[in-house]
């Protein structure tokens, strides 16, 4: 089973191209629901993230508070680190056991769709990377649209992450999500029926 990278900028439209994916019948593995899962409440994840930050993080439900968190983490490498520490080895069994799932059924193909993949330098564990990207303008657009943010704010986020132009050197494939969904939707058509010739394989 080919196993490939899908990876992009924030508000580049990435989780757009799994969803065109899996409606094409390919399985693909994505990373921040692993983890969102792995922090509901009594989860592995959770238990040890309260444990290591404080019971401070939880809302009235005794959820973990998101954006508390995120406010911990985000300025800080210490507690960025340490949240990874605890979430990166069970998102990677979980990872790990998905994919062998796949295989066992045959899929001659699977995604695993994880935002930082060039971040965290593990683009040598795929067979391809596969990366969705926009014009710099678009992006933050679409950032600020999305997420209520002033342009400074977005600004700042797109920053937070390696540049796209490095990003676009070191992928096999890029789709361009300038535009609309019906242009990227015919960039996917394409990217599979490559990916199924390099295969020697059919589409599902």
């Amino acid at each position: 089973m080919k196993w490939y990278g899908l990876t992009g900028g924030i508000a580049t439209g990435k989780s757009t191209v799994a969803r065109l994916l899996q409606g094409r019948g390919f399985p693909v593995i994505d990373a921040d629901q692993i983890a969102h899962q792995l922090t509901e409440k009594n989860q592995l994840g959770y238990n040890q993230i309260v444990k290591d930050f404080g019971r401070g993080i939880l809302d009235a439900d005794q959820n973990i508070d998101r954006k508390k968190l995120a406010q911990i983490i985000f300025n800080n490498s210490t507690e960025k680190d340490k949240l990874e520490s605890i979430l990166h080895p069970l998102i990677q069994q979980k990872v790990q056991s998905l994919k062998s799932d796949y295989k066992a059924k045959n899929f001659l193909m699977c995604f695993y769709d994880v935002p930082l993949l060039f971040e965290k330098k593990i683009e040598t564990q795929f067979d391809a990377v596969i990366l969705v990207y926009a014009q710099p303008e678009v992006q933050l657009q679409r950032l600020m649209a999305r997420n209520q943010l002033t342009r400074a704010e977005a600004e700042s986020r797109i920053k937070n992450q390696s540049p796209m132009p490095d990003k676009i050197k070191k992928s096999h494939f890029c789709l361009d999500n300038s535009t609309d969904v019906d242009d990227l939707e015919t960039q996917v058509e394409t990217l599979c029926a490559v990916l199924a010739s390099q295969n020697n394989s059919s589409l599902p």
